[in-house]
């Protein structure tokens, strides 16, 4: 004959136990620490980003000032050339050579902003993708 398992006997009482609540608890407090770490590091990556950026732009505004100062001297000394020039085709060819060398140079201040701009970029956004790789890594390591 078949017996009836009461409710006491369905329930495995020792699941509830100090012991297992004390292991819970150790884990739990484990899975906490280990994410107040990973939170600290996330946002210490934050800040190195940030610095990143930061530094970018002082470089980008330092080279633009250094730029643009060069470019009116450069300007300022080719009015006075051309104003002192002896014949109209002088002035001419002052300001010709004036407008070459001025692209010439613009292209390549392009070319430096543009160098710069990659470098802040890349720099910033570097910690973030290391800190979402070990997030990664944190998830996958959490898969059965």
């Amino acid at each position: 004959m078949a017996t009836a398992k009461t409710a006491a006997d369905a329930f495995d009482m020792k699941a509830f136990g100090p012991d297992s609540f004390k292991e819970g608890y150790e884990k739990f407090a484990e899975g906490m620490s280990t994410f107040a770490d990973f939170q600290k590091e996330s946002l210490n990556a934050l800040m190195a980003s940030a610095g990143a950026f930061t530094k970018g732009l002082e470089t980008l505004t330092s080279e633009s000032a250094s730029f643009s100062k060069a470019a009116f001297e450069d300007t300022v000394a080719t009015a006075k050339a051309a104003s002192a020039a002896k014949t109209l085709q002088e002035a001419i060819e002052l300001n010709n050579d004036f407008m070459k060398t001025s692209v010439e140079k613009n292209l390549g201040q392009i070319n430096k902003v543009a160098d710069i701009w990659a470098s802040t970029a890349k720099d910033t956004v570097e910690p973030l993708t290391e800190r979402y790789s070990a997030l990664v890594e944190k998830i996958q390591s959490f898969r059965p």
